[in-house]
């Protein structure tokens, strides 16, 4: 996704379906810090379960929309 696709998301979005961990909560954890895709999985547990929404290149067969490190990306 693009960075104004992702921005045009709503909140409640679900990125990480495992963990049920909405774009919000991750937007709040880089506003409060969390500056790497390790960070983010420790303050919101998003992606520690099946691991694809991390990044494009562990979600070889595109199961996942929307990536992590691509939402770090866009609010960097």
């Amino acid at each position: 996704m693009t960075k104004d696709e992702i921005k045009a998301l709503d909140l409640d979005y679900e990125v990480c379906l495992c963990m049920n961990i909405t774009l919000g909560e991750i937007i709040t954890a880089i506003k409060d810090g969390e500056d790497t895709v390790e960070k983010l999985m420790d303050s919101t547990e998003a992606g520690t379960a099946c691991e694809l929404c991390q990044s494009c290149s562990i979600d070889e067969d595109e199961d996942r929309e929307l990536h992590l490190d691509e939402i770090l990306n866009a609010y960097k």
